[in-house]
């Protein structure tokens, strides 16, 4: 992997919609339709909720072929990541953590989570905490709330804005 050309590009918060980055953002929709919708068997209405537009969005390429996206959404909370996907075909390489230490670095506040229970080890290993012992559903997969308490994090590798 050390010879493939690895880029991050970062929409900003609603830059998702300027005809110059339309691309970008559906490559983002393409990544969460083949993890979430085919994958997983959540309703499209669910993961395409009508915010894209207006989110921060994190697109990670690897030589050409986008493999991994992450959202950051503005709520009443504070910071939320969510939409977090990596192509099945290029997991287990260590992108999905770049994905979503790239997301952090960019963070002005602590974000938090809503993490499938199926991947609750790997976002303790990235340093997020389960906020309470509390699991409930959404699109019938079962998640924690989770948060990361650090601020400050280095990227992996240079992020392109856009």
């Amino acid at each position: 992997m050390n010879t493939m050309n690895k880029s991050v590009i970062f929409l900003e918060a609603g830059r998702a919609a300027l005809q110059e980055n339309r691309s970008y953002l559906e490559q983002c929709q393409a990544i969460r339709r083949e993890v979430f919708v085919n994958g997983q068997g959540v309703d499209e209405k669910i993961d395409f909720d009508g915010k894209d537009e207006s989110c921060a969005h994190l697109l990670l390429v690897i030589d050409t072929l986008a493999v991994g996206t992450a959202r950051i959404r503005k709520t009443e909370r504070g910071t939320k990541l969510e939409r977090i996907a990596v192509l099945a075909s290029h997991r287990g390489q260590g992108l999905g953590e770049i994905l979503v230490r790239s997301a952090l670095s960019l963070l002005e506040e602590a974000p938090y989570i809503h993490a499938q229970m199926a991947s609750l080890s790997f976002y303790t290993h990235l340093g997020f905490v389960q906020e309470k012992a509390e699991i409930f559903y959404e699109a019938n997969i079962p998640h924690t709330t989770m948060i990361y308490p650090q601020t400050a994090v280095e990227a992996p590798w240079p992020i392109t804005r856009r």
